[in-house]
């Protein structure tokens, strides 16, 4: 769990600083970077949901990219539902029960923050799967020769 969580720790943080950009420019309220280190965990648990799934590998005698693509995708929708199972968890701890509480989080709601993060997400989330089959396909040790030998 640890690469996932790496990958995503800094990815997220980066999330963060955009966010903070945007809260100073638009009024968007700021994330803290602790959110992004939960954020990592939530999406850590994510990538090992959708790998313990009977259909994940169900494109491995495809092509590279139609397994990757396929892959990304089944993550993509399982840390999305992670995410809004978890606000909706978050919302009913703040309130009498979770009706009332999701009620509440939905006059709040904001799309473009929404957005902003699903699209983030979706990017790390390629980017990661990507690097992942890539290092599966051709090993671990030819990938770490591979960047860390020098240019040209």
């Amino acid at each position: 769990m640890l690469p996932p969580l790496v990958f995503f720790g800094v990815g997220l943080s980066a999330l963060v600083a955009t966010i903070d950009l945007l809260a100073k420019s638009d009024g968007i309220v700021p994330v803290s970077y602790v959110s992004a280190c939960v954020g990592a965990l939530l999406i850590s648990k994510g990538v090992l949901l959708a790998e313990f799934l009977p259909f994940f590998d169900r494109f491995s005698s495809s092509t590279r990219l139609a397994l990757i693509s396929w892959k990304a995708l089944l993550v993509f929708l399982a840390t999305t539902c992670l995410h809004v199972l978890e606000r909706v968890i978050s919302a009913g701890r703040h309130a009498s029960d979770i009706e009332s509480g999701v009620a509440a989080e939905l006059q709040t709601f904001s799309w473009a923050h929404f957005l902003v993060v699903q699209m983030w997400l979706a990017i790390l989330i390629f980017s990661f799967v990507t690097v992942m089959e890539m290092a599966r396909g051709l090993g671990h040790q030819s990938v770490l020769k591979a960047l860390s030998d020098k240019a040209g």
